[in-house]
């Protein structure tokens, strides 16, 4: 249950990270983001993603043999 909730906080975490530094030339309401961004941000944020992915259980796709 604990490495569940880890997962999700990490997730809502990464995924601000990848839109924080992006907001400022989208949608005009998401500009306030941009003042959270830092350097280096979208990294960090995939790493975080990676993270949140292997606490909530995603692991990556196998890839099958072909059949013939």
């Amino acid at each position: 249950m604990m490495k569940k909730t880890l997962g999700y906080a990490l997730l809502a975490a990464g995924s601000w990270m990848l839109l924080s530094p992006q907001s400022l030339t989208g949608i005009k309401y998401l500009k306030w983001m941009y003042d959270y961004a830092f350097p280096g941000e979208v990294l960090l944020g995939m790493v975080v993603l990676g993270a949140a992915y292997y606490c909530l259980g995603f692991p990556p796709k196998k890839q099958e043999r072909p059949s013939h």
